[in-house]
């Protein structure tokens, strides 16, 4: 389990471990290992290291490469998360969306002062021109699994290759709440109206930096339209007979295997 914690900032040592990064591909060793001993590569000036927590006791750390270290292959990140138990999914994610705030902040976005020096006890810097605190981003989405009788609606969006179908997401828009989210999100992308609105869980979706909070609902009115340019189909799916859905570590795949749970106690 990463521990967060609230105490000063820990420099690089050699006792830490060690999340690489290239680009946005993680560097692992053998066997996709992917947490790394300090020894295990040579460490430069330009390598940004930025501190993620306590992981079974050793400080963990993010850095970004310009080129891949000798010893070294890349590894696609969604690839690598669909790898992992819970804990180090999240581990992952936090240290990808920390190297990411810490690489897209570099100058302050309201006076354009660079901003070189990191708070020692919170992840944000503190413009030293105009005090503007930057912290890292997050983006709110919502997710819905929605249920019709004992079937749940799955949709395949633009972009999803032949035949693998999801849940219906969106972002929040501002001054909006979670619930008015998943009501619009809906309405826009498949044309339906849903009740019974209830929250399920939310996992951190680091591409780069989305906090997915997931839903349930049920239908409520209206005829399945997929949204020109969003959707290229959606139907509802007997509970029993699903198509492809998303691995079961991503929120998405873990609403559809819950929701159905759900749905055959009630019966």
């Amino acid at each position: 389990m990463l521990e967060i914690g609230t105490q000063t900032h820990p420099l690089p040592n050699q006792d830490a471990l060690y999340i690489l990064l290239h680009r946005n591909q993680v560097l692992v060793e053998q066997d996709n290992q992917f947490l790394i001993p300090f020894t295990h590569f040579q460490p430069n000036a330009n390598m940004n290291a930025v501190y993620c927590g306590q992981w079974h006791g050793q400080n963990i750390f993010v850095c970004r490469f310009k080129s891949v270290p000798k010893g070294f292959k890349e590894m696609d990140l969604r690839e690598l998360l669909f790898l992992q138990d819970q804990d180090s999914y999240i581990l992952l994610s936090r240290a990808h969306q920390l190297s990411t705030w810490d690489r897209d902040h570099q100058f302050c976005g309201r006076c354009g002062t660079a901003m070189e020096e990191k708070h020692e006890k919170e992840h944000t810097k503190i413009c030293p021109s105009c005090n503007l605190r930057h912290y890292p981003r997050i983006s709110p989405c919502v997710i819905i699994s929605i249920r019709k009788d004992n079937q749940v609606l799955l949709a395949r969006g633009l972009h999803a290759p032949k035949g693998k179908f999801s849940n219906i997401a969106g972002f929040v828009e501002a001054g909006e709440t979670l619930e008015q989210a998943v009501a619009r999100e809906i309405r826009e992308e498949v044309g339906i109206e849903v009740k019974n609105i209830r929250y399920a869980s939310s996992q951190p979706w680091s591409f780069p930096h989305q906090l997915m909070v997931g839903f349930f609902a049920d239908y409520a009115s209206g005829e399945i339209t997929p949204a020109p340019g969003e959707i290229d189909e959606a139907d509802w799916y007997p509970i029993d007979n699903l198509p492809h859905i998303p691995n079961s570590v991503t929120i998405s795949g873990q609403l559809i295997l819950n929701h159905i749970k759900h749905i055959k106690e009630q019966k």
